[in-house]
């Protein structure tokens, strides 16, 4: 067995084991230890017939503060984040990073800005929730205007490969803990669709999944941005999705 499968195998049990034997601070979020200094944030989106969606972002320990990767799904979730992160963690949150435009990775900017968190976003976010209307962030990394651009961002490396799931979809990733956040760009295998492409491009999300399996070989921990954690097959999964909906376009 390929030894990047074996290790993120034994991670995502002890994630497991940690999520259940860790008490939550409050049911409608989930904060899942992934590794030292490491933690996954999960917030619900529930539709009118009752059925919780999920929600991924991490939060990442730098020094004695942290930042957040993505807000929770919405102000109110985003308030319970803060407060779950208070009980559990006991760290303040100084700094977020949102990934796209979308509710999922960002209605919860007024929220951080609010209790000081500085905010910051790649130059289409902003532009985009202007536009939008929604809660706009209050910092631009212009290092990522351009597509295949990256910066150093604490301890992790944010990347802007360019339109995919959205048109400002970014990847973050940390190389000490080869742990890739692909956010909504990588989808989880219980996922059978590429899910809401709308505001992005699936022939261009096609080549941007091929260069994250070439960028990113060495991932032992692969999160997308909906549903389960996995290792390096979450992006051959994601490309095998992509190519089925191409073709059923062309027919």
């Amino acid at each position: 067995m390929n030894i990047r499968v074996i290790l993120s195998s034994i991670l995502i049990i002890v994630s497991s084991f940690n999520s259940m034997a860790e008490p939550k601070s409050d049911t409608d979020i989930q904060i899942t230890k992934i590794d030292d200094g490491v933690w996954l944030h999960t917030s619900f989106y529930i539709y009118p017939n009752g059925v919780k969606f999920p929600s991924n972002g991490l939060i990442i320990k730098e020094g004695q503060s942290l930042t957040l990767i993505d807000t929770a799904w919405g102000e109110l979730q985003t308030v319970k984040l803060l407060n779950a992160i208070e009980l559990e963690i006991k760290l303040p949150v100084t700094k977020a990073v949102v990934t796209h435009a979308h509710s999922d990775r960002a209605s919860g900017i007024d929220v951080l800005e609010s209790k000081g968190v500085q905010v910051f976003a790649q130059p289409l976010t902003k532009q985009l929730t202007i536009e939008q209307g929604a809660p706009v962030p209050n910092n631009v990394i212009s290092e990522l205007k351009e597509v295949g651009s990256s910066i150093k961002f604490g301890s992790s490396e944010v990347f802007f490969p360019g339109a995919g799931h959205a048109k400002d979809n970014l990847i973050v990733w940390l190389p000490k803990k080869q742990i890739l956040f692909g956010g909504c760009a990588v989808r989880s295998t219980r996922s059978k669709s590429v899910g809401n492409i709308v505001h992005g491009d699936i022939n261009s999300w096609l080549e941007i999944t091929k260069g994250l399996k070439n960028k990113y070989k060495n991932a032992i921990i692969v999160i997308p941005g909906h549903g389960g954690i996995g290792g390096f097959e979450l992006l051959e999964h994601t490309e095998k999705l992509i190519q089925n909906k191409i073709n059923a376009n062309k027919h």
